[in-house]
């Protein structure tokens, strides 16, 4: 069996969310139970970082995660289009 790939999981602050995070989140965590462990995006021990956005502003400051791949989620298609990339 191969490892699971590791990548950080993120949200905004949720100022202006015009989509349910949580379940954005969720739903991508329970198509790639198999092939990603999702963790803290404090842990320094990933391939790279999962923002979840609740609109387009997508405001999270992504200079913490310098050097690491970002892939950032703003509604349901962008989370349909990273599983696919994942997968």
């Amino acid at each position: 069996m191969n490892e699971k790939r590791r990548i950080g999981l993120k949200y905004c602050g949720g100022c202006n969310p015009l989509h349910d995070r949580v379940r954005t989140a969720g739903w991508i965590q329970e198509q790639l139970k198999d092939r990603v462990e999702f963790v803290s995006y404090e842990d320094e021990d990933t391939e790279g970082i999962l923002i979840i956005a609740g609109c387009a502003t997508a405001c999270v400051d992504r200079t913490p995660f310098a050097g690491r791949p970002v892939w950032t989620v703003t509604g349901p298609e962008d989370a349909e289009r990273f599983v696919e990339e994942i997968r």
